[in-house]
This record gives structure tokens, C-alpha cells and sequence, in this order.
């Protein structure tokens, strides 16, 4: 009978519903004292009686177990899967970042170069220069009388004005091109004015490219010539007294350049409300160039550009003049706005800036920051001369006639 009465008090084993909630812990703890008391009685049991019943719980069907409660005992692995998941993610993350630095260290070592071959032609990699030759209309010589003789007129400032002897840029021209070559320039003078309109007060105006041609076109050299006769440095009257000598109606070709000096100056590059604007460097060049032609339509026109420069401040200290801004520009922009006056007024350009003295090789042809040395006269007189030959041949038939004699 106690057996019978045991069986009657186990739970159901197909209870679905389990409830897991902290509200059901009094009747857990009910269960407990009633299992309490239940073990008092079973101390009168025999322990044939005890047997039998571990007999009857070891037959317990598992697959009878409801599903949650599988679920509850399968979940306690998540915790694993989850920490396996992090360490492959930080594993990728580092295996991402070690092959990062690798490559960022190995690309820094660079690549060992093949042993240079000094003949190796690397002309492909040379600077492209902004040249503009521009053919000479043949409309312009109508009425020109040609005396077979090549005439070329220099006006500017110091590349041709810091030496006028035999070593001296216009002489170096001149034998390159089998040429007479005149040289007009004035020392630290520029393309621009200082005033729009003259003032008494700065004299030095009438050096300026400006005022030097139209001192040509009226064949008055009165002014100029006393200004010049007042200048200690004697250069100044040298040019002057050149000037007289210059029959403008055998002039073939004009040549004029400039260095740095308006860049340095701190000349504004243009007047964007005048392009003939005397006191910017391209309005000062522009208004010459179309006074020139006006005046004398039969005569090849060349600028050349300046060539690299430094600008020094008040200090002493030197600035790159490609990357430095004074206020107008940098001398690169100079440089741009030059070509476009000249395109302007259809006259050829040759850039000395990329394609003659650069930022690559200043240190070999200029004496100082902004003047050219005997090498730099040197490399300048071979590029003009080679454009002239190249593009008009009057050289090189005059020096084949004079051969022939």
C-alpha cells in the first residue's frame, strides 16, 4: 500500500507549461516541506521498498522531455561560440593591420634603381616649354625694302645691359646669327611705368619700356638723353648713345626681355579693367607691342620671358619665386600673363622660365637670385639664336653669300 500511495504523489512528467519565474519559488519551497515530510514517512519504508522505486525512475522515457526544457539545457554553450566568434574577428583585424604596416614599410625602401647609363637619351623627359613662334605675315613686308642684312634691335634691362662688351648677350646673339645687333636696354628698368602719367619727380620712368619706344617713334632722344646724363652708373648713357645710332627702317627684328624685376617690384601683372594699362607689367608690354607695330609693321618680334627667380625680402632671406606670392601673383603667373599679351598681339614667345634658366639648374647660370652669370648669357644667346635661324634662315643665307665671296 505505501507504494501504491508513492506513485500517486509523483508529478505529472507531461507538464509543458514550466514556470521558471521568481513567483513560483513559495510553491517550490511548499513542495520542499511536503517532500520533508514524505521523507520522515519513508523511514518506515523498507529498503525493498526504496529499490523498487529506483527501478520505476530509471525506466523514465527521456524522449518524454518537453522541448523547453532541451532548450534551457542546450543554451549554456552560447557563451562559447560567442568568445570563438571575437577571436576570429580580432584575428582578421590584426592579420589586416600587420599586412598594412608590412606593405607601408616596404613601400618607404623604395626600389633599388639599375645602374644609370650616363649616354641614355632622356630628352622624352624634358620640360615642356611654352613657346609660341608665330610665322611673320608676309603682308607685313609690303612696301619694306630688305638690304640683305639681318638687323636685330635689343630693348629691356639687365640680361643684356649688365655687360656690353664682347661676352655681353646682344654680342653673343649677334655672332651666333651673323647679325648687327643693337642693344637699347637700360639696367633694373621694367615693362611696366612707375605713373600713368609722367611726373618730373621719378625721371627714371623714361627708361621704361614705354617711354624708350616712344622715344624711338618720334626720334626725339632730348629727354632721355639728359636723364640719362644725370645717372652715375654710365650704362645708362651707353644705351642712350645707341639709341642715336639706330636706323629703325633696317630694324628686321626685336628682341625683348625682361627679368624678374616687375614680379619683384611687386608691379601688379595686369589691370583687368585695362589691358593697356601702363602701369602692369602686361599692360606697359602690350601697349609697346602695339605701338611698335603700328609704327613699324615689317619688324619680327621675339619676348622672352624672364628666367627663374628668387625674391629676397628685407631681411635677406630668398623665397621661392615659383611658390611666392608678393601680392599680384607668383612669378610663374607673371610668366602666363606675358604669354597671353603676346598672343594677344600676335607676336612670337620664347620661355626662358621652363626652358632655358629653371628651377633645376638657376644654381649654374645665375650669379645672385636674379641676375643671369656669363653662363646664363651663354645659354640664353644659343636659344634665341637657334629660334632666328630655325624660323627665318636670312643668317644663314647671309652667311652663306659672304662664304661664297
Amino acid at each position: 500500500m505505501k507504494k501504491e500511495i508513492k506513485a500517486q504523489e509523483l508529478p505529472d512528467p507531461e507538464i509543458e507549461d514550466l514556470d521558471l519565474e521568481m513567483d513560483s519559488i513559495p510553491d517550490a519551497q511548499a513542495d520542499n516541506d511536503d517532500t520533508d515530510n514524505d521523507a520522515s514517512d519513508n523511514e518506515d519504508r523498507s529498503p525493498s521498498d526504496n529499490d523498487n522505486e529506483s527501478d520505476d525512475i530509471e525506466d523514465v522515457d527521456m524522449d518524454s522531455v518537453p522541448p523547453s526544457e532541451e532548450k534551457a539545457a542546450g543554451s549554456g554553450r552560447q557563451p562559447h561560440i560567442q568568445l570563438g566568434l571575437h577571436l576570429i574577428l580580432l584575428a582578421v583585424i590584426l592579420f589586416i593591420g600587420g599586412f598594412s604596416v608590412y606593405r607601408l614599410v616596404k613601400w618607404n625602401q623604395g626600389t633599388k634603381l639599375e645602374k644609370i647609363d650616363p649616354n641614355e637619351d632622356t630628352s622624352e623627359f624634358d620640360i615642356e616649354t611654352n613657346d609660341m613662334i608665330i610665322p611673320m605675315d608676309s603682308s607685313r613686308l609690303e612696301g619694306h625694302e630688305d638690304d640683305g642684312v639681318t638687323t636685330i634691335l635689343c630693348l629691356g634691362n639687365n640680361p643684356f645691359a649688365d655687360d656690353r662688351s664682347g661676352d655681353g648677350l646682344a654680342s653673343l646673339i649677334a655672332t651666333k646669327t651673323n647679325s648687327a645687333v643693337y642693344d637699347c636696354s637700360f639696367p633694373d628698368s621694367s615693362a611696366a611705368c612707375r605713373y600713368a602719367i609722367y611726373n618730373p619727380e621719378y625721371t627714371k620712368d623714361h627708361f621704361n619700356l614705354y617711354y624708350v619706344v616712344e622715344s624711338l617713334r618720334s626720334g626725339d632722344l632730348t629727354a632721355i638723353n639728359s636723364i640719362a646724363g644725370d645717372e652715375p652708373d654710365p650704362r645708362y648713357q651707353e644705351a642712350v648713345d645707341v639709341m642715336k645710332t639706330v636706323d629703325m627702317s633696317k630694324v628686321d627684328i626685336l628682341i625683348i626681355m625682361y627679368d624678374s624685376t616687375d614680379y619683384n617690384n611687386g608691379t601688379p601683372s595686369d589691370n583687368p579693367d585695362n589691358a593697356y594699362d601702363v602701369t602692369a607689367f602686361t599692360g606697359g608690354l602690350r601697349i609697346s607691342l602695339k605701338n611698335i607695330q603700328e609704327t613699324w609693321p615689317y619688324i619680327r618680334i621675339f619676348v622672352m620671358s624672364p628666367t627663374y627667380a628668387q625674391y629676397m625680402d628685407e631681411d635677406g632671406n630668398l623665397h621661392n619665386g615659383t611658390t611666392t606670392d608678393l601680392g599680384n601673383g607668383t612669378l610663374n603667373h607673371y610668366l602666363l600673363k606675358e604669354i597671353d599679351a603676346s598672343m594677344d598681339c600676335g607676336v612670337s614667345f620664347i620661355d626662358n622660365y621652363f626652358g632655358t634658366i629653371n628651377e633645376d639648374n638657376y644654381k649654374e647660370y645665375m650669379r645672385d637670385y636674379m641676375h643671369v652669370n656669363q653662363a646664363g648669357r651663354e645659354k640664353l644667346a644659343d636659344r634665341i639664336a637657334a629660334i632666328i635661324n630655325a624660323t627665318t634662315g636670312t643668317a644663314n643665307a647671309t652667311e652663306e653669300a659672304s662664304s661664297g665671296e
